[in-house]
């Protein structure tokens, strides 16, 4: 059950976020916050991460589209084969991104990103919630398994 919490909370964030930075930043707006770590602006992915397939959007939807759905198999059957809350909970930080982002670029044709991190090595990539989402459940599934590998 917490994983249907996190996988609805962590979607419905990062859409309310989305359309909040739409109604209240421009493209050229920024603010630093968390003594300058990060700076919030508005900006518009018509790819995937970094870009990828942004010239071939039809495709792009078609693909998350059913990646997505394969996803929501692999999660029901995660609670069939009575599998552990980190796998269960990995798998809903995946969705939750993926499912945002997607309705973004179903809805708007692009997906909204409003952040990045001041670090030199990545301060130009504009992230959003959903990313890390996404990247947060990876991280969970990996360490699950590894977890269960050693055992």
């Amino acid at each position: 059950m917490l994983s249907v919490i996190i996988l609805v909370v962590m979607a419905s964030v990062d859409i309310a976020v989305k359309n909040y930075i739409e109604k209240n930043y421009t493209y050229t707006d920024e603010k630093k916050i968390m003594a300058g770590l990060v700076t919030v602006r508005r900006s518009s992915n018509k790819g995937a991460f970094l870009g990828l397939l942004k010239n071939c959007r039809k495709i792009l939807k078609a693909v998350t589209g059913i990646l997505i759905a394969v996803l929501f198999i692999i999660y029901a059957v995660s609670f069939v084969m009575k599998k552990g809350m980190g796998v269960k909970a990995g798998i809903a930080f995946i969705l939750a991104g993926a499912v945002s982002n997607e309705y973004d670029r179903i809805k708007k044709g692009s997906v909204t990103d409003y952040f990045s991190i001041n670090l030199p090595f990545i301060k130009h990539i504009v992230f959003n919630i959903g990313d890390f989402s996404i990247f947060a459940g990876v991280i969970l599934l990996f360490l699950s398994d590894t977890a269960e590998q050693l055992r």
